[in-house]
C-alpha cells in the first residue's frame, strides 16, 4: 500500500468528543476524521468540500501516539459576534469548560495515510516534503498550532497472522479477537467512541469503539485483519 508518514506536534491539544455538548471534552488521540480535516488543509481543500473525496473506500489512516499526555481543563469565554464591533464591545457571552491535552514533552502523534488516487499522494507528499501546508495547520482547534515533521513515504505491505502480534496505532475494537495481558504489562488501556466519516453539513455519518495504550506501548492482539509495519512498529489502518 502506497502510504506517506509524518508526524504532527505541540504544545497542547483538543480533539473534541463529537457527543459532548456544554463541556468540550478531548479524545485522548486525533480521530480519523481530524486526520481527514488536517490532511485537507495541507492539501488546500475549502471547509466541508472534501468528505467525499476522503470516504473511507479510498482514504486509509492509522494513527500512532508517540508520547504519554495527560489532562487539564481551562474555561474559555466564548462570544456572540455578529459583526466586527462584537469583536471590540461583546454584547454577549458565555464560558465553557475546555479539556485540553499536554505533555512533559510535546503532544505527538504519527499518522499513516494511504489515498487510491495517486496525484493526491504526490500533492501530499511535495507540500509535506517541503513543509508549506495551504492553511496553518492545528491539533485540533486553533489555538494549538502544530508543527509537522514528513518521514517518508514507501510501500507498506499488509500480512495476516493467526498468533498474536503486537500492534503501536489505535485498534478498531471490531478488529480485536484477542488481547494478552502479562502480569508484566504496564498498560493503561483506554477506549474511546469515535467518528470515522462524516456526512455534508460535519455531520458523523458512522462512530465506532477504537483501543490504545496511554502510556504509548504496543498491544499484543489476536486479529484478523491485515497488519502492516513500516520496519518499526506493526499499525493497522481505520
Amino acid at each position: 500500500m502506497d502510504t506517506i508518514i509524518f508526524e504532527i506536534s505541540g504544545k497542547f491539544a483538543h480533539f473534541r468528543r463529537f457527543y459532548t455538548n456544554s463541556s468540550s471534552l478531548t479524545y485522548g488521540a486525533p480521530t480519523r476524521t481530524n486526520v481527514v480535516g488536517l490532511v485537507a488543509a495541507i492539501l488546500g481543500y475549502d471547509r466541508d468540500e472534501y468528505y467525499e473525496n476522503f470516504s473511507r473506500d479510498k482514504f486509509k489512516v492509522a494513527i500512532e501516539k508517540i508520547n504519554k499526555t495527560r489532562r487539564l481543563t481551562q474555561t474559555m469565554n466564548y462570544l456572540k459576534v455578529l459583526s466586527p464591533k462584537h469583536f471590540y464591545n461583546p454584547q454577549d457571552h458565555t464560558q465553557i469548560p475546555l479539556e485540553i491535552l499536554t505533555s512533559n514533552k510535546e503532544v505527538k502523534y504519527k499518522i499513516y495515510v494511504s489515498h487510491i488516487n495517486t496525484k493526491i499522494m504526490d500533492h501530499l507528499e511535495l507540500r509535506l516534503s517541503k513543509n508549506q501546508p495551504a492553511y496553518p495547520i492545528y491539533l485540533g482547534i486553533a489555538p494549538f498550532l502544530a508543527k509537522i515533521t514528513y518521514i517518508k513515504r514507501m510501500n507498506l505491505k499488509g500480512y495476516t497472522c493467526s498468533d498474536y502480534l503486537e500492534v503501536k496505532s489505535l485498534i478498531n475494537r471490531n478488529y480485536i479477537e484477542d488481547i494478552k495481558i502479562e502480569e508484566s504489562d504496564k498498560y493503561v488501556l483506554v477506549k474511546e467512541k469515535m467518528p470515522v466519516e462524516f456526512l455534508k453539513n460535519r455531520i458523523p455519518k458512522k462512530a465506532e469503539y477504537f483501543i490504545y495504550d496511554e502510556n504509548c506501548q504496543s498491544i499484543r492482539i489476536k486479529t484478523n485483519q491485515l497488519v502492516f509495519n513500516d520496519n518499526t512498529n506493526n499499525i493497522i489502518f481505520i
